[in-house]
């Protein structure tokens, strides 16, 4: 019973970490007040004063969306500007107020994203 218990606890590490490969990473750089992952191709970034950076990092291809907020409830009205360091910036969709779309290469290089709303503070 203890084996296979033991070799049921070693599946689902192996498991739970063969998963995190290519999964979509997220990191504050200036003014965000909080940022999470909601999938593997959804982010949800809370910047107060309606300018910030972060970075991006993926191992996959993948179009990411990101959904930009003054705060918890509070949604950014008219997205300016989005600045994209690299060859993703030529991918940057804005698709509406408050979210817009990129394109990430693949590698495990950061992608640093600037976004400005035309609203800030």
């Amino acid at each position: 019973m203890k084996y296979k218990v033991a070799a049921l606890i070693v599946t689902a590490a192996f498991t739970l970490t063969a998963c995190n490969d290519g999964q979509l990473s997220v990191s504050p750089v200036r003014d965000v007040q909080n940022i999470e992952v909601q999938n593997d191709h959804t982010v949800r970034v809370e910047c107060e004063t309606g300018i910030c950076q972060f970075e991006l990092t993926t191992a996959n291809h993948d179009e990411i969306k990101v959904n930009m907020f003054y705060n918890s409830k509070l949604p950014f009205e008219k997205i300016e500007g989005v600045s994209v360091t690299g060859p993703e910036g030529a991918t940057v969709r804005i698709e509406g107020n408050n979210q817009f779309t990129l394109e990430l290469e693949g590698s495990d290089k950061p992608t640093k994203v600037q976004v400005i709303d035309y609203y800030r503070n």
